[in-house]
This record gives structure tokens, sequence and C-alpha cells, in this order.
């Protein structure tokens, strides 16, 4: 976040990069920020951090990075469709991914996700619900 924020929620993202030496998540200083249900995957190549201390995290998948105040997390290898995600569709989930059905019901009234799946009654962590 680049300035103070409060009551925001950052959930059902999935955040890739291929940088090692780039934060996935940072902090610049107070927040109110809750990441839920998002699917965080850190570079290939040593992996890459999560260095915001102060917003809240909780029941995201991360995969080479770490984030360890979120007691529900899940340190698993995402199954995106590519290993090397350079399109929206390359982050969609494949068969067996541990971020299947392992999301939470927000009530916020979405019914479809970026790629215009509808939404079901089993969440996924991450963009893709279908």
């Amino acid at each position: 976040m680049c300035a103070p924020t409060t009551d925001t929620q950052i959930y059902r993202n999935t955040i890739v990069t291929d940088r090692a030496d780039t934060a996935l998540v940072s902090n610049n200083g107070k927040t109110g920020v809750t990441f839920r249900d998002n699917i965080f995957v850190g570079a290939q190549n040593g992996g890459s951090p999560i260095t915001d201390t102060l917003s809240t995290f909780g029941n995201n998948l991360y995969w080479r990075t770490a984030q360890p105040l979120d007691a529900q997390g899940l340190d698993a290898d995402p199954l995106l469709r590519s290993a090397h995600p350079t399109d929206a569709p390359d982050v969609q989930l494949r068969p067996g991914s541990p971020a299947r059905g392992a999301g939470t019901v927000t009530g916020d009234g979405v019914t479809c996700d970026f790629f215009g799946n509808r939404i079901g009654e089993r969440r996924n962590l991450g963009a893709d619900q279908c």
C-alpha cells in the first residue's frame, strides 16, 4: 500500500512475480488491510518475499514465498495452468490444485470470477473460481 489505509479487503486474487528481488506484498506504514483467499507465487529462482508485517493475512496459499503471520495459510504448489505464468489464462487452476474448494464465503454479492466463471458454493483460493 502506498499510503495508510483502513477497512480494505483484498481477496480471491492470484499474485505472481518472476522477480526474486521484488516483494509480492510490502507496506509503507499503518495499515487496515486484510489479505484473504489469495494465491501468492514467488519467483522460481529463489522465491520472492512478503515484507508486510502490519496487514492481516488469513487463508491464503503461498508458493516460493512465506507469510508466518497467516496461521491458516497453505504452503503448496497451486498447480497453475502454466509453471511460468505470463498471461491471465496461465493462472487458472489445474485439476488437483490445493486451492480448489479451500476458499471462504465473502458475502460480497460477486457472482463471477475474473474469467467470467460463475462463483459456486465451493470457493477456490485465487482468481480462478471454475
